[in-house]
């Protein structure tokens, strides 16, 4: 994939761009507080409808105004020219019309009537400094990694994880109901009276979710493993292991699985019923990240753990492109201040096939490489922009 062109409207800092892009990689520069990031951020948006900094839309609208318009023009790798639009309305208090906030997401001009229907359309894969929250985050920051990674991939597991929010809250509504019930509902009898069609569909839905995250763990791992060595050049072994609700769910197949996590539901009922919430499933599972054997999290040092995620994000690339026949467009939000001059050069080697945009401070992020090698010597196409109070202006060197 390939973006040719964005406009903004009210988002963020920017009252209206529109901007044309250029295959290779799009190199965003100038001071803090410009609106480097928010490109990124508003190319980022067009794959599932969120950002990656923050999951309130009001944040993203231009102060003092009321909406924003987000319009993105790419081309697939068959040469398709296609477009996708988002347009937030927020709240305003003396409309009737406009009481909650709205938003309309197009494809082609098409309005869609859920956000599933966008996901697969348009792909990236964003490095921010915020993605470090992956390791040093807890769980839930894994399981979204893997969540939108899958989702891109396979749109059905995007409505798999809706359809599985609404049963959990469903649940755990009736289990809330059930404490304050004057005696505790622990029998058979009660069992099946109360909770036996919810645990049915729980089950089903959290064997076809974990079954996914764990195929797509053995395939990422893989690839992570030898980013990982392709950045910093040395033999580091990167592993990963799904801890699931389910003991030993990499040698179960799904039938296996539901059978399983119905049991454990159906055991624990009476202690659900005390919580008040549901205490297994796909919400509660996590992603163990290891280096050479140890674990990412509570032993690596802060230039280890971005190495991790920047490999992880590499993987996502390689397997987006993979399985959907679809070169994604990366992003990378200030990475090159973090990387000495031999792991900038190893990552600029890597992205080479695809269309990239970079955000940096300071030029000499980006065009020295190692032996102070310039860009040009292994990246075929580039172009800069000179990012200042919202406006960009293209520059020739």
């Amino acid at each position: 994939m390939r973006i040719t062109a964005i406009e903004l409207k009210n988002f963020r800092n920017y009252e209206h761009l529109e901007q044309d892009f250029f295959p290779g990689a799009q190199i965003l520069y100038g001071n803090n507080a410009q609106g480097k990031t928010n490109i990124l951020e508003a190319i980022f948006l067009c794959t599932c409808a969120r950002s990656h900094r923050t999951g309130r839309d009001s944040e993203l609208v231009r102060q003092g105004c009321d909406d924003y318009d987000v319009r993105l023009e790419f081309l697939t790798d068959k040469d398709r020219s296609e477009e996708i639009r988002i347009h937030y309305l927020a709240p305003v208090s003396n409309d009737p019309l406009r009481l909650k906030p709205i938003r309309h997401i197009y494809y082609n001009g098409v309005r869609l009537e859920r956000i599933s229907d966008m996901m697969g359309i348009f792909n990236a894969v964003i490095f921010a400094p915020e993605d470090l929250q992956i390791i040093k985050d807890g769980p839930a920051a894994r399981r979204r990694f893997l969540d939108l990674l899958l989702s891109q991939i396979y749109p059905a597991y995007f409505r798999d994880l809706i359809q599985y929010q609404h049963l959990l809250t469903q649940r755990n509504n009736l289990l809330k109901k059930l404490r304050d019930l004057p005696y505790i509902a622990d029998s058979d009898s009660d069992y099946n009276l109360h909770l036996e069609i919810w645990d049915e569909q729980l089950s089903n839905c959290s064997a076809r979710i974990i079954s996914r995250r764990q195929e797509v763990i053995n395939e990422i791992a893989l690839l992570a493993n030898e980013s990982i060595s392709q950045i910093t050049g040395l033999k580091e072994e990167l592993s990963m292991r799904y801890r699931s609700s389910v003991p030993s769910a990499k040698d179960l197949n799904r039938e296996e699985m539901r059978e399983i996590l119905l049991g454990k539901l159906r055991e624990q009922a009476a202690d659900d019923i005390l919580r008040g919430s549901t205490g297994l499933g796909p919400h509660r599972d996590d992603l163990i990240l290891s280096l050479n054997g140890i674990e990412v999290r509570p032993y690596a040092s802060q230039g280890q753990q971005r190495s991790v995620v920047l490999a992880l994000k590499l993987a996502e690339l390689l397997l987006l492109r993979q399985k959907t026949g679809e070169s994604p467009v990366l992003l990378l939000d200030d990475v090159m201040s973090e990387l000495d001059g031999d792991r900038r050069y190893r990552l600029l080697q890597t992205i080479e096939d695809h269309q990239s945009f970079l955000t940096c401070t300071d030029l000499s992020q980006v065009l020295i490489g190692c032996n102070d090698r310039n860009l040009a010597d292994f990246i075929e196409e580039y172009t800069l922009f000179n990012v200042h109070q919202a406006k960009l202006t293209q520059v020739i060197l």
